[in-house]
């Protein structure tokens, strides 16, 4: 007969040590096997017999300190060094429990366990007023946070359910930051109460099985699988733990009918009993993170996994459970199309004075869309600078496509987006349909179209806007010009890099923002209106900024007074006039910009006035307040139709509505491409050798003499 003692609230750490002799110096060092969780058990002969829990590992020297060693298990189990008891065994008396006080408890330790030591850290609480005291008993044991072991003849023991969770410190950051919820994996033990508890359908049965066996880091399989009767055992041989359920008569609805929650498991059995990684059923752990937190990365899931349970992923799996989880938050891509028309609808009900127009074939299949808010056109209306520029993005997912963006700027310099379109690809007479909806949006407004050279924009742009009124994004000149320069064999050559300076001191106009990509419309409009009513002066603090710049860069110029308000200014051998009754000034930035430019801003200073006075009325707070004084309301979803069996959009009421088919795909032609095109003058990441340390290029290319 077997007896067995607990202590309760306590974690059991197993240290496997072995001896590894490094170099000539023959340095020791332990290979510690940490297990989690689990119970001694004392046979009828007396020895000591150590059954469930889960397992870690650590590499640990011989010549750590008592701190070090503590501060270690600690952090492997990220537990308080303060709230822990240290107890260790010896080879020939394993039932003994002896203190790890000092550095010479580690030393007793490593000198009488040659190849491997039991050390058990008991988990303290409190017993008062300040006080702590250990959980510890004569026997070390150690309660499971999943199942329930007891000895062979004797009836089930009740080990409590609670444990410190082992979280990711880098999500729990980020999760305080963001109000994001955190997983909790205990939460899921409970899945299934008991006897008796009934479930819509299989499917959420099965559901609640894995996220138990998931919570409780055990593996089960099923014995019987069907929709009425389901028999699902542990798969450790001789493990008690059984649940089964029957179907409610002819109906879906099953109901749990034996619920045996006890688990047997020796210490060989840890690792076979791991849970498998199902990522359709592991999704649902994540799922609320996803809704709070979309950019939740697959590498964060695997990493979160390996704390929270225990379980390494592959990032293709993390990946894979997160798409998962957005299907069954989001919905099918598919089905979005088909709630197109109704979105539409609603988008011209909530905002009347908006822009939405939807395109498609014969057959239903979903072609083009374009949106312009109510608030958008409003404000652009009122008080924008003349200036949009356009330009578009490839799409990811199943059905591909291309995102469309027109993009204005506000008094403070800022993006203010104006309108988007969802297109087929990105060619001609797609073009040309997006920016005819756009003309219809700025009606008699002259506006200056700035985007780069795509052939199908050299075409559309002049036909609607004129060609007058098209201008070339200087980025993609500078692009398109190293390009060809690097065709004729300038590559690393001085004639390049001078060619691009040369081509850098002759553009006045630079997109300083990168339009490729449009935050959410309400928060974005929100932000800047706030920051409007912050700002010093009576203009926002970029123009400031620039205003600022542009008198340090002309403190040192010459200024001589002319007749009916003109001045001479001297740049070395070179003398610009600048007017300051038209605001006009001969290098044309003045004209151009509508801020006083470096030439302009010792005049104004010489004459006793105010810079900022001079500062055209668009850069002004009250034409920001314009921009910024429209209403916009959000869609209103509470009776937002779905999806029923049959693919109809339906109503609550029953009523039917007219929906979309996703878009005509095919397959390009050619290999996919696996990595984007990148820009030749975005920001890499440097490259260090690792043989003389610098920068620029690798140990193979490495030509630097050594020191």
């Amino acid at each position: 007969m077997e007896s067995t003692c607990i202590i309760p609230q306590s974690f059991v750490v197993v240290l496997f040590l072995t001896n590894l002799y490094v170099n000539k110096e023959m340095e020791e060092e332990m290979f510690c096997y940490i297990h989690e969780g689990g119970e001694l058990v004392k046979t009828v002969v007396g020895s000591v017999e150590y059954k469930g829990g889960r397992t870690n590992c650590s590499v640990v020297s011989k010549n750590i300190s008592q701190s070090e060693f503590v501060s270690k298990v600690c952090g492997v189990l990220n537990l308080d060094s303060n709230s822990i008891k240290l107890e260790f065994t010896v080879k020939f008396e394993p039932s003994c429990l002896l203190p790890l006080h000092n550095d010479g408890d580690i030393v007793n330790m490593f000198k009488f366990n040659d190849m491997f030591c039991h050390v058990y850290i008991s988990q303290c609480t409190e017993c008062g007023d300040d006080l702590i005291c250990p959980t510890s008993g004569p026997t070390p044991i150690v309660a499971s946070n999943s199942a329930h072991v007891s000895s062979i003849g004797e009836p089930p023991l009740h080990i409590s359910n609670e444990s410190p969770t082992i979280q990711s410190v880098g999500f729990s950051q980020r999760c305080a930051m963001t109000n994001t919820v955190q997983l909790q994996p205990s939460r899921f033990e409970h899945s299934i109460v008991g006897s008796g508890h009934t479930f819509p359908n299989a499917s959420e049965f099965r559901d609640a099985i894995y996220l138990m066996s998931l919570a409780g880091k055990f593996r089960y399989s099923y014995k019987r699988n069907s929709p009425k009767h389901m028999t699902v055992v542990c798969t450790i041989e001789d493990c008690p733990w059984k649940i089964t359920t029957r179907a409610i008569g002819d109906s879906n609805i099953v109901q749990v009918h034996t619920f045996r929650n006890v688990h047997n498991h020796c210490l060989e059995d840890v690792v076979l009993s791991q849970p498998l990684v199902r990522s359709t059923r592991a999704s649902l752990v994540i799922d609320d993170v996803i809704r709070s937190t979309l950019e939740y990365q697959p590498h964060q899931i695997c990493k979160d996994f390996v704390r929270q349970h225990g379980i390494q992923l592959t990032y293709l799996q993390a990946w894979q459970m997160k798409e998962k989880a957005k299907e069954r938050i989001y919905g099918q891509p598919k089905n979005y199309y088909k709630l197109l028309p109704w979105m539409c609808e609603r988008m011209l009900a909530t905002n009347p004075r908006s822009s939405v127009e939807l395109s498609y074939f014969n057959d239903d299949h979903f072609e083009k869309l374009f949106v312009a808010h109510s608030i958008s056109i409003e404000g652009f209306l009122r008080g924008c600078r003349p200036i949009i520029a356009i330009d578009s993005a490839h799409m990811s997912g199943p059905y591909g496509g291309a995102l469309f963006s027109a993009t204005s700027y506000d008094a403070n310099d800022s993006m203010f987006p104006l309108a988007f379109g969802v297109m087929s690809s990105k060619n001609y007479e797609d073009w040309l349909w997006f920016l005819e909806k756009l003309k219809i949006v700025v009606g008699n407004k002259e506006v200056i179209i700035i985007s780069d050279r795509h052939h199908a924009l050299l075409r559309s742009v002049p036909e609607v806007f004129g060609i007058e009124n098209h201008a070339y994004c200087y980025r993609h000149l500078k692009e398109n010009f190293s390009s060809f320069l690097s065709k004729h064999n300038t590559r690393g050559n001085k004639g390049k890099e001078n060619a691009l300076q040369f081509l850098d001191s002759i553009a006045y106009g630079r997109l300083e923002h990168d339009y490729n990509h449009m935050s959410k419309l309400a928060s974005m409009l929100v932000k800047h209106q706030e920051e409007s009513k912050n700002w010093k002066g009576c203009i926002g603090p970029k123009i400031k900024a620039k205003v600022q710049e542009n008198i340090a860069k002309g403190a040192v110029y010459p200024v001589t007074p002319f007749k009916n308000g003109v001045f001479g200014v001297c740049i070395g051998r070179a003398l610009l006039n600048v007017d300051i009754l038209n605001h006009t000034c001969t290098c044309r930035g003045w004209q151009m910009l509508g801020i006083p430019c470096e030439h302009a801003t010792p005049v104004i200073i010489s004459i006793g006035q105010n810079v900022t006075d001079f500062v055209n009325d668009c850069y002004k707070y009250p034409m920001q307040k314009l921009i910024y004084g429209g209403s916009f309301s959000g869609i209103e979803t509470h009776d937002m139709p779905t999806m029923d069996d049959d693919g109809l959009v339906r109503s609550i009421t029953g009523e039917v509505f007219f929906s979309l088919k996703p878009p005509h795909t095919k397959r390009p032609p050619g290999r996919p491409r696996k990595k984007r095109i990148e820009s030749q003058f975005q920001d890499k990441r440097p490259v260090y050798c690792s043989r003389c340390h610098m920068s620029g290029h690798n140990r193979k290319t490495c030509k630097n003499p050594l020191p």
